[in-house]
């Protein structure tokens, strides 16, 4: 265990929070490749193998849009990637740095800035992609806004989930086996997937329903303005008015979990460590193997996963800052489970 959560635990002086900057975060990460960017590379992955069907559909619906192409692979990357629970990715550096004092809101500031960096990049390098196999470039100068925008509407729900449903990040070996986690894991992929899709579809599908309006309405003027050309009713639109609404959604959402993760501190870094002592008693097996015990760990579905399930059920229904507290007892009872385990194994051993 390390330094950080060995002190964590023990309930000793904490050590001081590091410095969270964007300069020092991107350094780290590209310094340390923590897993949750292995993840991002495998979302990224997903995203461009749903473009490449698209593309080379072999029932023959082959899509040929470039910018059908480029949002379709694109959210299907980012809107995985964007739910990397921003404060509790790495639970030992979060520990420290809540531990330590540190302001939630600059937490989540800067993940979002990363993860905007590495997203932007991914969509303009998707549109190059594109570019080179369609061979038509003329699209870019209207559209290269939609294109830096996208991936503003899965940040702003992943901040509300990474608060609302935090569940720190486990290695898949281990999470296959932590059964008692699956319900908060559904719920964290499930819900800002929707939440995702509902804010991509006011985005984007309310401003094209506005751009075509007032397109309609200047049609309609007897005395049109010089200036109300459809190329400046296009410009205000996707240069101005979606910027604004996307910068709007992601800076209340980005309000909303601050304050909740102000509320929530001491069970978020409560529920970060309770995760690492689960995943730390996990049998060390490989990948192959956990997915190899699944049949036997979906037996359990009916009883523990259920159990999980309904606990976290109540708990949401209550008012206050106890959200949590179902799956803590339900990490509990797994730990429990693991350890007298563990202790029968042993103590077969030395007879």
């Amino acid at each position: 265990m390390t330094e950080a959560v060995t002190t964590a635990l023990a309930g000793a002086n904490p050590l001081p929070a590091p410095k969270v900057t964007l300069p020092r975060e991107l350094i780290r990460v590209l310094r340390v490749w923590p897993d949750w960017l292995f993840g991002m590379l495998a979302s990224m992955g997903m995203g461009l193998a749903t473009g490449a069907f698209l593309y080379w559909d072999p029932f023959g619906h082959q899509v040929r849009d470039p910018l059908t192409l480029i949002v379709t692979t694109v959210l299907t990357a980012v809107a995985d990637a964007s739910l990397t629970n921003q404060l509790a990715a790495e639970p030992e550096w979060a520990i420290r740095v809540l531990s330590g004092g540190g302001d939630p809101a600059r937490m989540l500031r800067v993940r979002n800035q990363v993860l905007y960096i590495f997203e932007a990049g991914f969509a303009f390098g998707v549109a190059g992609l594109v570019i080179l196999l369609t061979k038509d470039h003329h699209w870019v100068k209207h559209n290269w806004p939609i294109i830096a925008e996208l991936p503003l509407a899965p940040i702003a729900a992943g901040n509300l989930a990474s608060v609302l449903f935090p569940c720190p990040f486990m290695r898949l070996r281990h999470r296959l086996q932590a059964t008692t986690t699956w319900p908060r894991w559904g719920a964290y992929i499930g819900i800002p997937f929707a939440l995702t899709s509902l804010g991509t579809a006011t985005v984007m599908g309310f401003p094209a329903w506005m751009e075509q309006q007032v397109k309609h309405s200047a049609e309609r003027m007897h005395h049109r303005p010089s200036w109300l050309t459809a190329d400046n009713i296009h410009y205000a639109t996707w240069l101005i008015a979606v910027p604004v609404l996307n910068l709007l959604i992601w800076a209340i959402a980005l309000k909303a979990a601050d304050s909740l993760a102000h509320m929530r501190r001491r069970h978020l870094v409560t529920l970060m460590r309770k995760h690492t002592e689960l995943a730390m008693g996990m049998e060390d097996i490989s990948l192959w193997e956990a997915v190899k015990a699944l049949p036997a760990n979906l037996k359990t579905i009916p009883s523990e996963v259920h159990q999980a399930a309904s606990a976290e059920i109540e708990e949401v229904r209550q008012v206050g800052g106890h959200i949590d507290r179902g799956l803590e007892h339900a990490l509990a009872r797994q730990a429990a489970k693991i350890r007298a385990k563990r202790a029968a194994e042993q103590n077969a051993g030395t007879a």
